[in-house]
């Protein structure tokens, strides 16, 4: 065997050994963390705020207020959407139950969801979330109440994992947020 075509199936095997190694390890490794990350992305308390930062904007009305949330907590649950610009109102209406959701992570959950849609979007004053059993609305008026200051000020890592994620832990804060959001 001549020395050009042992380096040729070196070359081959090395290749071939190269796939399975990428194949077989990493892109399993790389799919699991990406798993790993959604599911993250659906507790409030260890949702990365970096993934909504992008839809910051002044004024509700586009389209693009929607998307984030997509990147929220309960972006997993079947949803459509409805603004109200005149009202500066955002209907989030779902099809399922709030029942169906355990009852301290819907608490949660609603309460995140809201203190960042108004802290990403300036001029929003109202969030509706519309489930087959109930609706609760959110104002802005309550959640700068329950966090105690320019929500928008929260935009920053530690901050947010401070003021909100760590708030949201303490059950008592949930129950007083959920006392001043309106549920019908």
């Amino acid at each position: 065997m001549s020395l050009r075509n042992k380096i040729i199936l070196t070359l081959v095997l090395v290749g071939v050994v190269l796939f399975m190694v990428i194949q077989i390890v990493i892109l399993p490794e790389n799919e699991a963390q990406s798993e790993q990350y959604q599911l993250a992305q659906q507790s409030q308390l260890t949702h990365d705020l970096e993934s909504i930062l992008p839809y910051k904007n002044k004024y509700m009305g586009a389209t693009s207020n929607l998307v984030m949330f997509n990147h929220l907590p309960l972006s997993d649950r079947k949803r459509t959407f409805q603004l109200r610009p005149e009202k500066f109102t955002i209907e989030i209406h779902y099809e399922d139950k709030a029942t169906d959701i355990e009852a301290k992570l819907f608490k949660q959950a609603m309460l995140y969801n809201s203190v960042a849609a108004f802290a990403l979007v300036d001029n929003l004053q109202t969030v509706e979330y519309r489930f087959a059993d109930t609706t609760t609305i959110a104002t802005r008026v309550a959640m700068q109440d329950l966090f105690g200051e320019d929500l928008a000020s929260l935009l920053t890592k530690e901050k947010w994992r401070t003021s909100v994620q760590d708030k949201l832990r303490d059950d008592q804060f949930v129950e007083e947020g959920m006392a001043k959001i309106q549920s019908i």
